[in-house]
Formats: C-alpha cells, sequence, structure tokens
C-alpha cells in the first residue's frame, strides 16, 4: 500500500491537472470561436468519432480514429504521471 502522503500528493497534483485541462478546453473553445470553427454534428461510432463541423460558409467532416485518439491521451497521461502504465 501506498503512504497515505503519496496517496495525498497524487490527489492534489491530479486536481491541478484538471485545473489546467478546463483552462485548456477554454482556450481551444475560444480558438474556435476566433476562427469560426463550429461544430455541426459529432458522432461516436464504433471504433470511429465523425465530427461535421463549418468554417465560415465551409461545411467538412473528419473521422478520427477511437484507438489512436486513446493511445495518444494514454501517451500524455503517462508523460506528466497521470497515469503509470
Amino acid at each position: 500500500m501506498d503512504r497515505p502522503t503519496a496517496l495525498l500528493r497524487q490527489l492534489l497534483i491530479l486536481e491541478l491537472i484538471q485545473a489546467h485541462i478546463a483552462r485548456e478546453l477554454v482556450r481551444v473553445k475560444a480558438q474556435m470561436r476566433e476562427e469560426g470553427l463550429h461544430i455541426i454534428e459529432r458522432q461516436d461510432v464504433g471504433m470511429d468519432i465523425r465530427i461535421e463541423f463549418r468554417i465560415g460558409d465551409h461545411y467538412d467532416e473528419a473521422v478520427f480514429m477511437r484507438k489512436m485518439l486513446e493511445a495518444e491521451a494514454a501517451n500524455r497521461a503517462k508523460r506528466t504521471g497521470m497515469i503509470s502504465r
């Protein structure tokens, strides 16, 4: 079992990371507004996430592979020490 202080430290660090993530979400959404990027529809379907979007008068769509996004997120979390895998 981890020392109680180690678990408390981990909790505090994760709370700070969560606050950073919340600020980053606000920043990204503000940048999307500035660039006129609007999500029309998002579909989480099986292995993919499909997003239909609009930039100004131009409509388009993008498909992101869920496994690739999960791997990138896990890699970033591992580098920051959020997960130990």
